[in-house]
């Protein structure tokens, strides 16, 4: 028997709810995304692939600790994996460009012609979109060949307009990896390189951001050790993070040019860590660059996941949960010299309201916003759970008690809000809130309707069964 050891690690299973005109009828269904990965893990006795956090046997011998590395290495970019026998199971994108549809026989009557999901790995999974199978596996290096490297963010940036698609791909290297921040047209498929970072250290780095002009990699401090050579050595990115922190090490800023490409400008600030971007944006005023993140004090929170600490919590072992902290980059346009350093300043941070998985109205990603959504701890001192309410913060105000809302329940868990716009809506927050909750009393799960104005639950979709409390959804508008 192979127990999964790590929440990040937990084998893919996709789900999908259709909520139908009238709103008297939710279908749902859900489909296995690693069949043959189950298989292989069966079959090994052990993890026989690249993971986020499955401890290595510490009774193999290093030859094979190291091989088995490497074969993992390569099989993330053999040409025709099984569509199974990979776990990638973390973010959705609908219609990635860069794919050739017709070719691969992905249309489909309505909606999406397919979903791809993606991970902090460079590897990624076309599904059905009705079904949710699985059907074919593949890599951004299948696609380009110099997006090459084992890690990639499983956050993508997209265009709302346009559908250009954003995102990094990390190789390491001697001394320090190359970071190639790329784009993929959304009306062409075509793939450019905008930048190459080559003095950043290897880092986890789960998520990135946008703005219209320009694409900003955060470089924060979960460093892998020797270079990146130590995921060869634990064949898993969370024990290959160094776990000393150290306060005198930078986060860096690295800014690139959205139409043009190229680096434009690199900031740094006392270091943090971060897994997901709220939103970023173009100070219309200033010319600045604005970044919102919920930001940890260390990356001890990357530990704090292992499904041995998660089953056990109580006042000395909890998950903390991240501060919403806004950053301003000075104009890049001011800068003299690109290969200069400049300070990034740390306008406010919202100490007592916790938040994750954040989630903003699509009309307002990377533009001026006032409001994000996301899971929060309602009591941040009970500490026996992850989470227990959904957080609506205003971010145009920085008080930290004058710009909050909530929805909560007694004993129910809620997963990540998913903002979907109210048609011809004038307000940013004129919408509702999807989120699967589960009644810890009652053993089973809902999907329940939360309006994203006031807060309040308008209606909820009853299920028979326990969900399994995941991380990330999409909203496919063109169903609704």
């Amino acid at each position: 028997v192979v127990e999964i050891q790590h929440w990040f690690d937990g084998l893919a299973l996709h789900h999908r709810f259709e909520i139908f005109p009238g709103g008297e009828r939710v279908s749902y269904r859900s489909h296995n995304g690693s069949d043959d990965l189950e298989r292989q893990i069966a079959e090994a006795g052990r993890y026989p692939t690249l993971s986020f956090g499955q401890r290595r046997d510490p009774c193999q011998a290093i030859f094979r600790n190291f091989s088995s590395a490497f074969q993992a290495m390569r099989a993330m970019g053999v040409s025709s994996p099984s569509p199974s026998g990979i776990n990638v199971s973390v973010t959705l994108t609908p219609d990635m460009p860069g794919l050739d549809a017709e070719t691969l026989g992905l249309s489909t009557p309505s909606g999406a012609r397919y979903i791809v999901a993606k991970s902090d790995a460079n590897t990624l999974q076309i599904i059905d979109p009705e079904t949710l199978e699985p059907l074919i596996a593949t890599t951004y290096e299948q696609l380009d060949p110099r997006l090459d490297g084992p890690l990639s963010a499983a956050h993508s940036c997209t265009d709302q307009e346009t559908g250009d698609f954003y995102n990094y791909s990390c190789k390491f290297g001697a001394r320090w990896p190359t970071y190639k921040i790329f784009r993929i047209g959304g009306k062409d498929g075509k793939v450019d390189v905008l930048a190459e970072i080559k003095d950043a250290p290897p880092s986890y780095i789960h998520s990135f951001a946008m703005t219209k002009r320009f694409v900003v990699l955060c470089v924060w401090q979960a460093h892998m050790k020797r270079f990146g050579m130590s995921l060869l050595h634990y064949t898993n990115i969370a024990e290959s993070i160094e776990q000393r922190w150290d306060p005198k090490l930078y986060t860096l800023f690295y800014v690139i040019d959205r139409k043009d490409g190229g680096l434009v400008a690199k900031y740094r600030t006392p270091p943090f860590f971060c897994f997901h971007i709220i939103n970023a944006f173009d100070d219309p005023a200033t010319d600045d660059i604005i970044i919102d993140m919920p930001v940890y004090k260390d990356n001890l929170v990357i530990n704090l996941l292992y499904y041995d600490k998660l089953k056990n919590l109580n006042d000395e072992n909890y998950m903390p949960m991240g501060s919403a902290r806004r950053f301003r980059l000075p104009s890049p346009s001011l800068l003299t010299t690109r290969t200069a350093t400049r300070d990034a300043i740390v306008e406010f941070t919202l100490a007592q309201s916790q938040i994750e998985l954040p989630v903003v109205a699509p009309s307002v990603y990377s533009k001026p916003y006032r409001y994000v959504y996301g899971i929060t701890r309602i009591h941040p001192d009970e500490h026996r759970t992850v989470t227990d309410g959904i957080i609506k913060l205003d971010m145009s105000s920085p008080s930290p008690w004058s710009t909050r809302k909530f929805w909560s329940k007694p004993n129910h868990t809620p997963s990540e809000p998913v903002f979907i716009p109210r048609p011809n809506g004038k307000d940013e927050d004129d919408g509702v809130l999807l989120s699967i909750v589960l009644d810890d009393q009652a053993t089973r799960s809902s999907l329940v309707i939360i309006d994203a104005k006031e807060m309040k639950e308008v209606a909820r979709a009853e299920m028979e069964i326990v969900f399994p409390i995941g991380f990330h959804g999409v909203w496919d508008g063109r169903k609704v």
